[in-house]
């Protein structure tokens, strides 16, 4: 150690060591206010310190624990400006993951084996734990980049699990009830129209003809309903976690949906009931379909909870809005291909409504082979 006097006649005193991580020699410093044995072995001891901290402490972590990995990620979310509503996803998935495996869990002893062991033990759906498994990788591959864990095994062996028939839809699976036929349809419409729920009726009516998932319609400004140009812009969704709207779900579900004459017709209806009964309510709003008491945003759950009374009452089985989806897909089936409906319902690949689309045409084509028995040429 060695020291220098300072032109304000304080005393620096210095040592050097060596850096194990570069092998570079460096320079650790502390001043006192002035020269003094006691001084000098007070800076002696700041120094070995401070060494010692230099030479022992490392770049990462080895005591991370499962828990602090996952505040530490959120957290990263929000400084990188992400999206609210994809914060509050991967919360919700990463947090629920996390507990179910042990928040003290220290993220370097982490196996594929144990996240296994305990997720299959929740007795959740594969698809559930599948889930749970690919934010949970998205919080490790962070980890291992912001020096949190060294655990890179765990990103090379940590695998979805796999499931029977996880490649398409199961052949038991009866896939009929992913929509409604045209006569399910009519009940349905039927009998919010004989119980005076006309809201009810026209957001049904509204997701059967356009395809729209409940979040589009909810944060759909009535000027993006345009009936002269016979366009509605598809730009944002709601999400209820955050209580507000934000930009579309991908890129593929920003899109121009042509309105057909069956869905203009319903258009002008819903304008003219939403106009007399915001009136009467003395509300007002810029949304195409809002909150009748307050003007802003539509209850996804009060809706779900009204869609599947309805549909136990009249069809004995519940239904969810997106199976209204799922109905608009099975009506283009009919006479549009897979490609057409992809883009128009915003979206780059749904097994399910290719399952639908293949149930569909299958039953056209036994119809028309139906159709060519009944033919006679000769006899």
């Amino acid at each position: 150690m060695w020291s220098e006097i300072q032109k304000n006649g304080t005393v620096k005193y210095c040592e050097r060591y060596t850096d194990p991580l570069t092998e570079k020699v460096k320079k650790v410093t502390v001043t006192m206010p002035k020269a003094s044995p006691q001084n000098r072995n007070k800076a002696a001891r700041i120094l070995a310190g401070k060494i010692e901290k230099a030479e022992t402490s490392s770049p990462v972590r080895s005591d991370t624990t499962l828990g602090e990995l996952a505040d530490a990620y959120i957290a990263s979310l929000r400084q990188c400006k992400r999206k609210e509503s994809t914060i509050v996803t991967e919360k919700s998935y990463i947090y629920r993951c996390v507990s179910t495996i042990g928040n003290d869990v220290l993220v370097d002893k982490l196996s594929p084996r144990y996240i296994y062991d305990q997720l299959l033990a929740t007795g959740k759906k594969i698809s559930t734990i599948n889930s749970y498994i690919k934010y949970l990788k998205f919080a490790l591959k962070w980890g291992v980049k912001n020096d949190y864990h060294s655990n890179h095994d765990i990103l090379l062996k940590l695998d979805y699990i796999s499931e029977e028939s996880s490649d398409g839809i199961p052949e038991v699976y009866d896939i009929s009830n992913e929509y409604l036929e045209h006569d399910e349809i009519t009940k349905l419409l039927n009998y919010f129209i004989d119980n005076n729920h006309w809201q009810d009726y026209y957001i049904s009516y509204f997701l059967i003809l356009t395809g729209m998932r409940i979040g589009e319609l909810v944060a759909l400004e009535d000027s993006d309903v345009d009936i002269t140009s016979k366009t509605i812009r598809v730009t944002k969704t709601y999400y209820p976690a955050t209580k507000y709207a934000t930009s579309a779900k991908t890129s593929d579900s920003i899109r121009n949906l042509h309105i057909q004459p069956e869905l203009l017709l319903l258009i002008k209806k819903l304008r003219l009931w939403r106009k007399e009964t915001m009136f009467e309510n003395g509300i007002k709003s810029t949304l195409f379909m809002p909150h009748l008491k307050t003007g802003g945003y539509l209850s996804y759950g009060t809706y779900n909870l009204h869609l599947k009374t309805a549909a136990s009452e009249v069809l004995g089985r519940e239904i969810t809005p997106h199976k209204l989806r799922h109905t608009h897909a099975s009506i283009l089936a009919e006479t549009m291909s897979a490609e057409q409906i992809s883009r128009r319902l915003g979206h780059h690949d749904d097994k399910i409504t290719k399952a639908i689309y293949i149930h569909i045409t299958k039953k056209m084509k036994q119809k028309d082979n139906a159709a060519v028995d009944t033919i006679s040429i000769i006899n």
